[in-house]
C-alpha cells in the first residue's frame, strides 16, 4: 500500500503514514477509466493512431511534456516554453502514462470527485459523466468534451464500460441483422 500511495502521488516517499485521510484519496485514485473514456480520447488525441507522434513515439493522448525525450511539434508555440510530447516505448505504456495522469494531476480532481460520487451511488463510472469533467485537458474545453461524446455515440463506445478481461474461451461477436 506504501508504493502503492506514492505512486499515485498520495503520500511523498515510502516511510511516510498512510493515515485513514490517505487512505481514503489512495481510493478515490485507484480507480478505473472507462473504456469508452479511453478509447474516445486515444482516437482523439491520436488522430485515430495516425498522427506522427503515434507512430513514432507510441503517444495515444497527446500528453505534454519538458523531457529533453519529448517529441518536438513541427510548428512549436514558444509562448508555451519548449515543450514536446511525451514519447513511449509502447503503446502499453501511453496507456498506463495517460490513466496516472488523469488519476492524480490537480487539473483531472474534478474527475475523481465525479467517479467517487458515482461509487458511493451505487453506480458504475461511465466515459460520458467523466468526459464532462475534462475541459482542462485540451484548450479546446468544452468543444473537445463535446467530440469526445461524438466519438463515444456515433461508435457505440458505451458498450464497452461493461466490457472486462477473463479467463474463459474466446467469444466472437458476430454483428446480425439489418444494416449490417
Amino acid at each position: 500500500l506504501q508504493e502503492l500511495a506514492v505512486h499515485y502521488q498520495v503520500i511523498d516517499s515510502i516511510e511516510s503514514e498512510l493515515d485513514a485521510a490517505a487512505l481514503d484519496e489512495l481510493m478515490v485514485r485507484v480507480d478505473i477509466i472507462p473504456v469508452s473514456l479511453a478509447l474516445a480520447q486515444g482516437a482523439e488525441e491520436s488522430g485515430w493512431g495516425t498522427s506522427r507522434f503515434a507512430g513514432e513515439g507510441n503517444a495515444l493522448f497527446g500528453q505534454w511534456s519538458w523531457d529533453e525525450k519529448a517529441m518536438k511539434p513541427e510548428q512549436q508555440r514558444r509562448a508555451k516554453g519548449n515543450y514536446g510530447i511525451a514519447a513511449f516505448e509502447t503503446p502499453l505504456q501511453s496507456v498506463m502514462a495517460h490513466a496516472q495522469n488523469l488519476n492524480t494531476h490537480r487539473a483531472y480532481a474534478g474527475l475523481r470527485a465525479k467517479r467517487a460520487e458515482m461509487r458511493r451511488n451505487g453506480q458504475s463510472p461511465t466515459g460520458r459523466a467523466l468526459a464532462a469533467t475534462l475541459t482542462s485537458y485540451s484548450e479546446r474545453g468544452e468543444e473537445y468534451v463535446k467530440t469526445l461524446y461524438s466519438i463515444m455515440d456515433v461508435n457505440h463506445l458505451a458498450a464497452a464500460d461493461e466490457a472486462y478481461l477473463g479467463d474463459g474461451p474466446n467469444i466472437l461477436l458476430i454483428p446480425v441483422g439489418e444494416g449490417v
